[in-house]
């Protein structure tokens, strides 16, 4: 480049003096820096970016590096290794008009008589080669099973939305005679999807506010689901592919063949035919 274009233009383009630029370029490589560098940056990526300083330091140290807080600081700045959260925050707090809380009405009381009475439903997120895919599920309490499901590449409201309409379709509710409980994330107290529930004649509860007992048996079946697919440690190209990999879980294994202690070893669909006999 410097064949191109002067050494004083491309300083002052980059913001740098001409001094500073020659006092770099005539210091000696640190091959030790160097190595700590390319290690920072290894272990940086094996922790889906996700580690800041002291979690870096922390491994190194385990590995028995002895390294400063502060020098391992300076380097990821210069080579902008910038942690990810590990989870985005997309859920802003529920207030005013256009967000509003519904009352606990389940109140944790999970054994339910009948099908298609109590639904619960939330999301979870997904790391994959392109990002956080994001899970939304609609469960039925009476039998554990998934009743409506969707996923996406935004934890929005239209992502819920889509997987209580994909449950309303296949189960056909009674109007008034069903209730859907979910934790407070604004995609449940927005003003879009508490007016599709009363559109829908569905009543509405909420956990309490960090309360995830609350919503148990949702969280519960996100665990399993993550443990016995491994999707949290053999990650997945996309969005697409975490898609396919729930197709085959959710409808094929969890729903139709999968055994449930709280259903007495039935899966989920054996448990509704007994019910309805």
């Amino acid at each position: 480049m410097k064949e191109a274009h002067d050494i004083s233009d491309l300083c002052r383009a980059l913001q740098v003096g001409r001094s500073s630029f020659y006092d770099w370029r005539s210091r000696p490589v640190d091959h030790v820096e160097l190595a700590l560098r390319k290690r920072i940056g290894v272990l940086f990526r094996r922790f889906r970016c996700t580690y800041g300083h002291r979690s870096i330091v922390d491994e190194l140290r385990k590995e028995g590096e002895t390294v400063g807080r502060k020098k391992v600081l300076r380097l990821m700045t210069e080579d902008g290794l910038v942690p990810t959260p590990s989870l985005p925050k997309p859920y802003g707090k529920a207030s005013g008009n256009e967000h509003q809380v519904a009352k606990n009405r389940l109140d944790r009381d999970f054994d339910i008589a009948r099908a298609n009475s109590v639904w619960t439903t939330d999301i979870t997120y997904i790391w994959t080669s392109n990002g956080w895919a994001y899970l939304a599920v609609i469960l039925d309490l009476f039998s554990r099973r998934i009743v409506g499901w969707h996923v996406g590449q935004h934890p929005d409201t239209d992502l819920v939305l889509k997987a209580l309409m994909m449950a309303v379709r296949s189960r056909k509710p009674r109007r008034w005679r069903l209730m859907v409980h979910s934790d407070q994330g604004c995609q449940y107290t927005s003003r879009k999807y508490r007016q599709q529930l009363h559109d829908l004649g569905i009543l509405q509860s909420m956990s309490r506010r960090g309360q995830c007992w609350d919503n148990a048996p949702t969280e519960s079946f996100f665990s399993t689901m993550k443990r016995e697919t491994g999707i949290s440690k053999w990650i997945l190209d996309d969005c697409q592919a975490v898609e396919t990999a729930m197709v085959d879980w959710i409808e094929t294994w969890y729903n139709q063949a999968r055994r449930h202690t709280k259903l007495g070893g039935c899966n989920p669909a054996q448990f509704e035919l007994k019910g309805a006999a």
